[in-house]
C-alpha cells in the first residue's frame, strides 16, 4: 500500500484496501532502513505530495493522527517532500512547491490543527520556518502561535530560519516580534548559528540588529569567531566579525582555553589565521596545556612566513 501511494496510484490502493488490506497500517522503515516511526499512509501521501490519495484518505483517516514521535501529516505536508526523502531525484521547483501550497491548505481546511506540537515540541511554525515558507510562517503568526514558541532543546522558530539560511523568513520572525536573543539550551545564539552554518548575510543581518559577537556557548565556551575558524576557513565571516567588534585574544574554556589563533593554526586555515594577526590576535598566549598558537604552527609546519613582521593595522581593546 505504501509503494502505491508512493507512486500515486490510486486505484491500486483502492484495490489493495477492498481485498482486505489494513488502511490503518503503519510504516515501518523507508527502504534505506531509515526508521519512518510508524508513520500511517496519509503521512505518505503528504511526504510525497499525492493530492487525489491525501483527498481519498482524510475521509477514512484522522487528518491530525500522529506518529511515534507526534508528527501529524500536518507537519509532514508543511515539509517538503524532498527534505524528507533520501532517494527522491525530483527537482523541487516551483511546480511542487505550488502543490505542496495546495496541500497544506487543503489539510487546513479538512480540520488539520495547526496548534499541534511534536513529541519534541515541534511546532508548525517550526517546520515552515526550517523549510522557508514565507506565507505559511506569517499565516501562522497571524493565526496567534507564538514566533518564540521554543522546542525541548530550547529552539525557535527564529533558529531553524537561520540555520537554513532563510532571510527573508528571519526578517518576517522578526518584525512579527520574534526575539534576536534567544538562546538554546547549549547557548547557541543566532549568531553562533549563522556562522556555524555559513550564512554570511545573516551574520551581517544579525550584527546590524545588535547580535553579541562575543557571546559564548554554556558548555565550551565558544564565541562566534571560535566557531568560524572551526571545521572549515572562511575568511569573509572572520573578517566580518573581527570588523564589528568580536574579541581576537578571546578563550572559550571548555575546549582546551584556546583562543581563535590557536584554534586557525590548528586546522591549518592561514588566510583566517592572517585576518586574525591583522586584527590583533597575539601568536604567544598559551592555552590550557602550555602551547601557543605559534609553538603549534612550528610543530605542525603551518605557513613558516605566517608570524614574520607580524604587525597589526586594526587595534582593539584587551580580551578577558
Amino acid at each position: 500500500m505504501f509503494e502505491a501511494v508512493r507512486k500515486g496510484e490510486l486505484q491500486e490502493l483502492e484495490s489493495l484496501i477492498a481485498r482486505g488490506k489494513n488502511i490503518f497500517a503503519t510504516k515501518q522503515s523507508y527502504p534505506s532502513g531509515l526508521r519512518s516511526h510508524r508513520q500511517t499512509l496519509l503521512h505518505e501521501a503528504c511526504k510525497w505530495n499525492r493530492l487525489e490519495i491525501i483527498e481519498y484518505l482524510i475521509s477514512r483517516l484522522d487528518v491530525n493522527i500522529k506518529d511515534e514521535l507526534g508528527i501529524t501529516p500536518l507537519m509532514v505536508a508543511t515539509v517538503s517532500a524532498k527534505s524528507w526523502s533520501d532517494d527522491r531525484h525530483e527537482d523541487f521547483n516551483s511546480l511542487t512547491a505550488s502543490i505542496s501550497s495546495q496541500k497544506i491548505r487543503y489539510l487546513l481546511s479538512k480540520g488539520a490543527n495547526p496548534f499541534d506540537k511534536s513529541e519534541s515540541g515541534m511546532t508548525l511554525l517550526h517546520y515552515a520556518a526550517m523549510e522557508g515558507l514565507n506565507w505559511f510562517v506569517e499565516d501562522l503568526i497571524d493565526a496567534k502561535i507564538d514566533p518564540n514558541t521554543s522546542d525541548s532543546r530550547g529552539w525557535t522558530p527564529l533558529h531553524f530560519a537561520v540555520t537554513s539560511g532563510h532571510k527573508h523568513v528571519v526578517e518576517i520572525l522578526i518584525r512579527k516580534g520574534a526575539n534576536l536573543k534567544a538562546k538554546t539550551e547549549e547557548g547557541f545564539t543566532l549568531i553562533h548559528l549563522a556562522v556555524g552554518y555559513r550564512h554570511a548575510d545573516l551574520v551581517q543581518f544579525l550584527i546590524q540588529n545588535g547580535a553579541d559577537v562575543n557571546a559564548k556557548l554554556f558548555d565550551g565556551g565558544e564565541t562566534p569567531l571560535h566557531i568560524a575558524v572551526n571545521k572549515s576557513d572562511d575568511p569573509q565571516i572572520v573578517r566580518l566579525l573581527l570588523a564589528n567588534g568580536a574579541l581576537p585574544n578571546i578563550y572559550d574554556f571548555g575546549r582546551g582555553k584556546n583562543t581563535p589563533l590557536y584554534i586557525a593554526v590548528k586546522h591549518n586555515f592561514v588566510e583566517s589565521a592572517k585576518i586574525l594577526l591583522e586584527y590583533g590576535a597575539d601568536p604567544n598566549i598559551k592555552n590550557g596545556r602550555g602551547e601557543s598558537p605559534s609553538e603549534l604552527a612550528k610543530k605542525n609546519g603551518v605557513s613558516a612566513d605566517l608570524f614574520k613582521n607580524n604587525k597589526p593595522k586594526f587595534t582593539k581593546k584587551k580580551s578577558k
